[in-house]
């Protein structure tokens, strides 16, 4: 069955961590050192009195290991953001300037990936309707279809350059990441959005871009919905009520979320799935998982009962997304296995056009809504 992940960061897993996508997942492990895991989440706020480096973890995500599990569309990121100093993550940046140049190299690295003829660029429903019809019946040659999404809004300078961007593809932002950024708090913050992002805002509000609720502040995700009156998801969060840690959404962000007719994607890490883990809380860390696949369907459960049907979740699996196969479900190896994933919700009970809305449907219909 055709999934539609929305929530990769291809870009950022060949040019950070120097991986070579187009070969396969057990190459690039060969290829790759031994990483010893930290003994706190690598991709979240850091301990203020530590400066440790973020491991990457073993490659999970590849383009054939896409294939074979018929990931045929996806949403990747462009994902560079700023830091006043080194005491969160060390892949971010001091300026806005450094910021924007590393959002054009993951750019140009999605354009090269389509000028190879490894994807294609969706920007509008003509197609996105004609990428979903051939990876229903792929061959070995079956482009992958992109929808380019920003993750941390850093790389657009300012609201006259939103235009610009729009015209290369992007269709998502995501204004926050973790912590402050130059458009107000994300993940691990109290603050909300600053002046100066409502006129990017009125700016994105002249396109199709969606809002991508994720990694906002508590106050920026209420600010956010306040202000913006256009298109909005979540392509990878979890449940606040199953999980602790404001990393996740509450009930009431659900709920909101749902009346917006927007899409939650479900993530794949054991910081998301445990709740034994909290997020705002380094202490709770684990260096390997604990949970299966299943957990995530409990999410799943929790969010369908709240909308009372299955049309507002779907997959945005953040593999490789600065954790790797230790921090994956027990039960997983590399993304093919998304397909084992979309199994085990049938014998949740799950019907068979439930589990299609879940797999690629409902963020198929949010974006045909959008571009119609």
């Amino acid at each position: 069955m055709l999934i539609f992940d929305g929530h990769l960061d291809l870009a950022y897993n060949a040019l950070f961590h120097r991986r070579d996508l187009t070969v396969p997942v057990y190459e690039l492990r060969e290829r790759e050192d031994p990483i010893p895991l930290g003994p706190s989440h690598p991709d979240s706020l850091r301990s203020r009195k530590r400066n440790e480096s973020p491991a990457k973890g073993t490659a999970s995500v590849a383009l054939p290991e896409l294939r074979k599990g018929q990931i045929g569309i996806f949403m990747s990121t462009i994902m560079a953001r700023t830091q006043v100093s080194n005491n969160q993550l060390d892949d971010g940046v001091r300026t806005q300037l450094a910021a924007h140049a590393i959002g054009q190299s993951h750019l140009h690295y999605y354009k090269a990936l389509q000028n190879e003829g490894h994807l294609k660029l969706i920007t509008n429903s003509e197609t996105l309707i004609e990428v979903a019809k051939k990876w229903h019946n792929p061959t070995n040659e079956t482009p992958f279809g992109l929808v380019l999404s920003m993750e941390s809004a850093d790389p657009i300078l300012d609201p006259n350059q939103v235009e610009w961007w729009f015209e290369q593809g992007l269709r998502s932002v995501g204004p926050m990441h973790f912590g402050a950024n130059t458009w107000g708090h994300g993940t691990g913050t109290r603050g909300g959005l600053y002046a100066c992002t409502y006129p990017l805002l009125d700016a994105l509000a002249e396109t199709t871009i969606a809002i991508d609720l994720t990694h906002a502040s508590d106050l920026s995700f209420w600010q956010l919905l306040d202000y913006w009156k256009g298109p909005v998801h979540a392509s990878h969060c979890m449940c606040r009520s199953l999980v602790p840690g404001q990393r996740h959404l509450s009930d009431d962000m659900i709920r909101a979320i749902i009346d917006r007719d927007g899409v939650i994607g479900i993530v794949f890490a054991e910081f998301m799935l445990n709740p034994e883990i909290d997020f705002d809380n380094p202490k709770t860390y684990p260096t390997s998982a604990k949970r299966t696949m299943s957990a995530a369907i409990d999410h799943i459960d929790h969010i369908c009962q709240m909308a009372g049907n299955c049309n507002n979740v779907s997959i945005g699996s953040d593999l490789d997304g600065g954790f790797g196969r230790e921090l994956g479900p027990t039960d997983f190896d590399t993304i093919e296995d998304l397909q084992k994933f979309l199994r085990k919700l049938k014998d949740r009970g799950y019907s068979t056009s439930d589990i299609q809305g879940i797999a690629h449907g409902n963020l198929l219909n949010f974006f045909r809504n959008i571009w119609s």
